[in-house]
């Protein structure tokens, strides 16, 4: 239980045992309370176990590789991998306890040699993949193009997500009106922050993955569009909004803009839609297009439709018939952002014996698996394991530094 609530629930190590000691007032069942690390130890053994249980070797592995990157020089690759005739049973994205870990990798450096070695590495546990699916990061693609000259069966396909995060930034970035909407935006926060219009202020806009993101953005400023434009006597009665056309009269000069950005939006959220739940296929191309002909209704939506059509058409080439592949790696990208959750204040030493939580994330657990892998690894087994992968952390090696330091 403690487990499940840690990796299902976001509760916190310390947590799961408090949680618990409450449970124990209403529930004589529980008679003891594990503690922080008592949990962490069993999460990261099953984890380890996840990683280095034999996997089967099967024609049909579809592979999907990223890295995730810490504080200092070190990356570590995450390769992820599903079947193919486990991916066609589905009729939903992908999510992670559909998954199975194949390498989790950190290294001091990467770069595409290593990362094909770290591949031919993956190789000798499940053999030669069917797909190999990125984000078409350099050192991955880079590895990648190596690979493909000894596996000449294997594919590499390109991540949807990424690429209509492309599409959509140059169809953007060619109207200047944009970068006067975004501008206005951003002075817009600061000068209604802590005023009684605070509440109405549009979304902070991350930094990295912009372009991924900018659905509630573009949602904002449809409706207040919607707020400006309704007569001040038949506004909402919350609130003061006495100075709304003072701070916001300014959307009014995107009103059409709006609508053609909108459209745009919604053109990358229905090619992300087709493509996470039914993927990469011979028929993949038409049926987009037919999904996307009442949804693309400005000259720049259909442009952007032209050009995502011909990419999933591109991506679908190659495959046989009723051979059907994920062509979304946001469930791994998901993967390692719960990581970093995971990791919490930890990460800002590096790498920490945590990262093995995001394998056992994969795990389905069961009474039996839970055995299992707890009678597999012991402490002296995950141990060694930290110690020949990991090194010393970044804090560790801080502490050991200036600890030895002589002051004055």
């Amino acid at each position: 239980m403690t487990l499940e609530m840690f990796l299902r629930a976001a509760v916190s190590l310390r947590g799961c045992r408090a949680v618990v000691e409450v449970f124990q007032k209403y529930l004589p069942v529980f008679r003891g309370a594990p503690a922080a690390s008592t949990v962490q130890s069993w999460l990261l053994r099953i984890g380890l176990h996840e990683l280095s249980r034999p996997k089967e070797a099967a024609p049909d592995w579809i592979w999907i590789v990223d890295h995730t990157v810490q504080l200092g020089s070190m990356k570590c690759l995450l390769i992820v991998g599903v079947r193919g005739a486990v991916w066609k049973t589905l009729d939903r994205p992908l999510a992670h306890e559909d998954l199975t870990v194949i390498t989790l990798e950190p290294v001091e450096k990467s770069n595409g040699d290593i990362v094909y070695e770290q591949l031919r590495g993956a190789v000798q546990k499940v053999g030669e993949p069917r797909v190999i699916l990125s984000d078409q990061g350099s050192d991955i693609r880079c590895g990648a193009s190596q690979f493909l000259e000894e596996h000449k069966t294997t594919l590499v396909r390109h991540d949807i997500a990424h690429r209509t995060a492309l599409d959509l930034k140059a169809e953007l970035n060619a109207d200047p009106r944009w970068k006067s909407f975004a501008r206005e935006c951003g002075q817009s926060q600061p000068r209604v922050k802590q005023t009684e219009l605070g509440h109405l202020a549009p979304p902070t806009q991350k930094t990295k993955g912009r372009y991924m993101n900018l659905g509630p953005l573009m949602a904002w400023g449809i409706k207040m569009l919607t707020l400006i434009q309704t007569p001040a006597v038949d506004r909402p009665p919350e609130g003061n909004l006495t100075r709304l056309e003072e701070k916001f009269g300014w959307i009014r000069d995107y009103r059409e803009s709006l609508h053609d950005w909108a459209d745009l939006d919604a053109v990358k959220e229905c090619v992300l839609r087709e493509v996470r739940i039914h993927g990469y296929h011979r028929g993949a191309a038409t049926d987009l297009r037919r999904s996307l002909k009442p949804v693309a209704v400005t000259p720049a939506g259909r442009r952007m439709a032209k050009s995502l059509v011909k990419f999933v058409k591109t991506q679908s080439k190659g495959l046989k018939r009723n051979e059907r592949v994920p062509g979304s790696s946001e469930v791994l990208e998901s993967l390692i952002g719960k990581g970093k959750r995971m990791h919490g204040q930890h990460s800002r030493g590096g790498f920490t014996r945590m990262i093995l939580a995001m394998a056992a994330s994969c795990v389905d657990l069961t009474q039996d698996g839970i055995r299992a892998a707890l009678e597999t690894i012991g402490e002296t087994d995950l141990s060694e394991w930290c110690e020949s992968q990991l090194g010393s952390t970044l804090t560790a090696q801080r502490r050991k530094l200036l600890n030895g330091t002589k002051t004055g």
